[in-house]
């Protein structure tokens, strides 16, 4: 028992030690280091934190991932684990427990190189190298947590990764340790990274754009009144990323999921997934996002539909985010099927289009295969923060009339090329989030933020949103309105109630942890 639990919860660790296997640094930057010379130099230590942007979340990105946005009923497949859509999801499902090991391996392997740079580092590797590998790692570890805490609540705490290792049964940290924990990682790694980076890796700006969405989910973690003290740190932290980065929106709102402009000046944090890559370091969305009309002839089964709820969502003039989110009828695409002058989808349904995207040759560079992509995946980019800060600038209050988080809101809907609006409400954030970030595997996790803050909203937002509905057909009219026909219903409604918005812990994981359903315990942070 002692030893399969240390193989689920640790498995991490042996992805991560470089004594592992000639695998750890395939298709990642060139140098075979070994255990001798592993952390000599920067480019060493650039080579171990490098797999941190893919390995560790390859389960959860895998399948996991496009889960997330079923929950947030984004996307539906009633013959593809449709339990996550319609909230039947039990202790049981192998998805679960896919993206628990995830998540842990993110912060083994995470320990395993912060304890690395603290007691192995040395020959040429400078304190600006030591103090970056650290940041991206104590960066790395807290956004899993911070995932895993609006997933499951509270959360096994380790720093130690030989801690496991000596005792594996251990107790949950309550959920206000594990934002303590996650906010500390966060100013360390603020602290520790540059301003500048080398492309594609976190820089200070990554870790305070996190850091800003953590203070405003804890604001309202405890329901009732936002606590003041978090929403001013928060739009503090935004406030430097928006002003002092130099970073911009990118101007067209469809090219932020095309593989060419992988790491746009937008993209504060993504996964890296690397073209043609070997097992554990590719984006296997690919095939089932993608249909095969659209691909080349590489193999693909079909994207998810598209829920009725969620296309409602979009306001008429909206057809920039609509159509680089989802294929609806006569939408054309001239970066897909390049070769053949472009791709136009004639059915009458409405399928994922992000995550599609396109053939092999002239649409990505030949970097293009079976169940493999080179899109990153993204952790967090700059629409967010902009959002994040209209949202702690509304804070407690009904609307906001006016002001930078006014502006920075209207932002976001100019890049989409719709009017802007003269007062929002807390209603036109979560409406303007869910549009501005569907199908990018995140708003679920904002579901469990505002459902923390208020509850009843958003249960009756979900319980109002025809989960595991779909529709025979969708069409489009000249004017570019949707009609449904036919639709599909489940045999009983979907009904989500409180203790739903969590998911239960792996049985697996519970079987062979017993303390996994004891209450949880404060965590010893020893400062």
């Amino acid at each position: 028992m002692k030893k399969s639990y240390i193989t689920l919860l640790g498995i991490g660790i042996a992805v991560c030690l470089p004594s592992c296997g000639e695998d750890y640094l395939e298709k990642l930057p060139q140098g075979n280091y070994v255990e001798g010379t592993y952390y000599v130099s920067d480019k060493a230590l650039e080579a171990a934190t490098s797999v941190l942007y893919n390995r560790p979340w390859f389960e959860y990105n895998s399948e996991g991932a496009l889960y997330i946005s079923s929950m947030a009923n984004e996307c539906f497949d009633a013959w593809n684990a449709p339990e996550f859509n319609t909230m039947q999801v039990t202790a049981l499902n192998p998805h679960l427990s896919n993206i628990w090991r995830s998540f842990f391996a993110v912060v083994t392997m995470s320990n395993s190189i912060i304890d690395a740079c603290q007691t192995k580092a040395g020959g040429d590797c400078t304190e600006a190298g030591i103090r970056t590998a650290i940041g991206e790692a104590r960066l790395m570890r807290a956004a899993a947590y911070f995932y895993a805490v609006r997933f499951w609540g509270p959360m096994i705490l380790f720093e130690n990764n030989q801690d496991i290792v000596d005792n594996p049964i251990r107790p949950l940290n309550k959920e206000e340790d594990v934002f303590r924990f996650i906010i500390r990682d966060l100013e360390t790694s603020a602290d520790y990274l540059p301003e500048i980076g080398t492309k594609g890796r976190a820089t200070c700006w990554s870790a305070k754009a996190l850091l800003a969405k953590v203070y405003l989910c804890r604001s309202g973690w405890n329901g009732g009144t936002r606590d003041e003290s978090d929403l001013e740190k928060c739009k503090a932290l935004c406030e430097d990323v928006i002003n002092r980065s130099g970073l911009k929106l990118l101007p067209e709102y469809a090219d932020l999921f095309k593989y060419k402009f992988n790491n746009n000046e937008e993209s504060l944090l993504a996964m890296q997934w690397v073209p043609l890559g070997e097992w554990g370091t590719q984006n296997t969305l690919y095939s089932i996002l993608s249909i095969n009309d659209m691909t080349g002839g590489v193999g693909a089964w079909g994207s998810p539909f598209a829920p009725i709820e969620m296309l409602k969502q979009y306001e008429h003039a909206d057809t920039v985010r609509r159509n680089a989110t989802y294929l609806t009828q006569f939408s054309f695409y001239p970066e897909i099927n390049i070769a053949d002058g472009g791709y136009r989808y004639d059915r009458e349904s409405a399928q994922i289009k992000k995550g599609a995207i396109g053939g092999p040759d002239d649409d990505n560079d030949g970097f293009v295969a079976p169940m493999s992509s080179p899109l990153n995946t993204y952790i967090i980019r700059l629409a967010d923060t902009y959002l994040t800060y209209a949202e702690a600038c509304l804070g407690n209050n009904d609307k906001l009339t006016e002001g930078p988080g006014l502006e920075a809101f209207n932002k976001i809907r100019e890049r989409a090329k719709i009017d802007p609006k003269k007062s929002i409400t807390f209603e036109d954030i979560m409406r303007e989030r869910r549009i501005e970030f569907c199908m990018e595997y995140t708003n679920w996790y904002e579901y469990v933020s505002w459902f923390k803050w208020k509850p009843d909203l958003i249960l009756n937002l979900i319980n109002n949103q025809e989960r595991g509905t779909r529709a025979d057909k969708v069409k489009k009219d000249s004017d570019g309105e949707l009609t449904f026909e036919g639709l599909i219903k489940p045999t009983s409604p979907v009904v989500v109630i409180g203790s739903k918005m969590f998911m239960p812990y792996p049985e697996n994981d519970v079987i062979q942890n017993p303390l996994l359903k004891d209450e949880p315990v404060n965590y010893d942070f020893k400062d």
